[in-house]
């Protein structure tokens, strides 16, 4: 095995613990996978997260089909085909049950986020899917539709799907969603939560392509890093990152 391959297997294994220890997932609740040129990695099926270990992580082919590893695929693997499918730049997906944002999911309740940071993060709003049997193909067409313009949601009765260029960003769009869906939850018991206006909203939108996020971006994007996605990514990488969101921010 490559260390590439070692690599990507044990951040599987990582944030498969993190969801756990989060409260993310029960039982054998929650998923993820990342792409490789060679199909994918993924979690197996029927396997706590806080039990997942790097050898424990099947390859796949192009089409989902087991091609290394013990055990089988977790049978929502359909619908992380789908988000590679929407956006070729998805190298990741995570999808969990956090309480908060399945419970508002289950009341079909998009999120507008009232924090600046938030949607610089993460756009506008947070939607929620309508909800359809998994495997089914009504629930592939809504990840990819809802993938031309966000890069989480709610899924009505099925937690929260998240994608991002690494397993990384994934897990952080999923943990956002529920840190502000909770926020949400407690502001509305206090009063009336503070409502962004459309002008500065708009204002951080363009930070938020300005900082190479969203939907604007993918339609002109930057330069891309030629260092492998394999790779792990650098401290270097992360803190220009990191800069880049803030000097959006400040310059609002």
């Amino acid at each position: 095995m490559s260390k590439r391959i070692s690599y990507l297997k044990a951040e599987i294994a990582k944030y498969s613990l993190k969801l756990d220890h989060k409260g993310y997932v029960a039982n054998h609740d929650g998923n993820i996978s990342i792409r490789i040129e060679e199909g994918f990695l993924c979690t197996p099926t029927s396997e706590a997260k806080a039990s997942i270990t790097g050898d424990m992580i099947l390859t796949l082919d192009h089409e989902g089909k087991k091609t290394e590893g013990i055990g089988k695929p977790f049978s929502e693997i359909k619908l992380h085909l789908a988000a590679y499918r929407a956006r070729s730049d998805v190298r990741a997906v995570v999808h969990a049950h956090p309480p908060y944002a399945t419970a508002r999911g289950l009341v079909r309740q998009a999120l507008v986020p009232r924090l600046p940071e938030a949607i610089v993060s993460l756009g506008s709003v947070i939607p929620v899917l309508a909800h359809a049997m998994p495997g089914t193909a009504e629930s592939e067409r809504a990840v990819e539709d809802a993938l031309q313009g966000v890069d989480c949601f709610y899924v009505a009765g099925n937690g929260v799907l998240a994608v991002g260029a690494d397993v990384e960003q994934a897990y952080l769009r999923l943990e956002l969603v529920e840190h502000l869906t909770y926020i949400e939850y407690l502001a509305q018991q206090m009063g009336v939560p503070l409502k962004l206006s459309d002008v500065d909203v708009q204002a951080l939108l363009k930070k938020r392509t300005a900082a190479g996020l969203g939907p604007g971006a993918r339609r002109n994007p930057r330069p891309v890093n030629t260092r492998p996605h394999s790779e792990p990514p650098s401290s270097d990488l992360k803190s220009i990152i990191a800069e880049e969101i803030m000097k959006a921010l400040k310059g609002l």
